[in-house]
């Protein structure tokens, strides 16, 4: 058996890493940890994700249960949340839906990489 100590990154593609800093960080309050010309990473405690630049990127899940990063969130935040995304002209794919006790919303990044976000009470 392999003893795992943790996970250190998610990797993922983008077609624009300047495009991905922005909405991680002004959208999710994510921070910028690393840049390169090839990659950035951007963490938000414990969660660090880093994104490869790659050629016209497109993300390539057609559906949510395939692939998605969830995120948990208090519940007043979820409620200012739905606010700050309508502010931000991103469109909520799916939800606000009741789930596992609380409610859950679907966005996509700039890159097509699905993210729930969710709160339980």
């Amino acid at each position: 058996m392999i003893l795992l100590e943790s996970i250190h990154h998610i990797s993922m593609g983008s077609a624009d890493l300047a495009r991905t800093v922005a909405f991680y960080e002004g959208i999710l309050d994510f921070e910028l940890v690393e840049q390169s010309d090839a990659h950035v990473i951007l963490y938000l405690d414990p969660i660090a994700l880093r994104f490869n630049l790659v050629d016209d990127y497109e993300g390539r899940n057609a559906h949510p249960r395939e692939s998605a990063l969830a995120f948990i969130l208090d519940v007043d935040d979820f409620t200012n949340a739905i606010n700050d995304l309508e502010e931000s002209e991103i469109e909520i794919l799916e939800g606000p839906i009741a789930i596992e006790g609380g409610e859950s919303l679907l966005i996509q990044d700039p890159d097509g990489h699905f993210l729930e976000l969710f709160y339980r009470e």
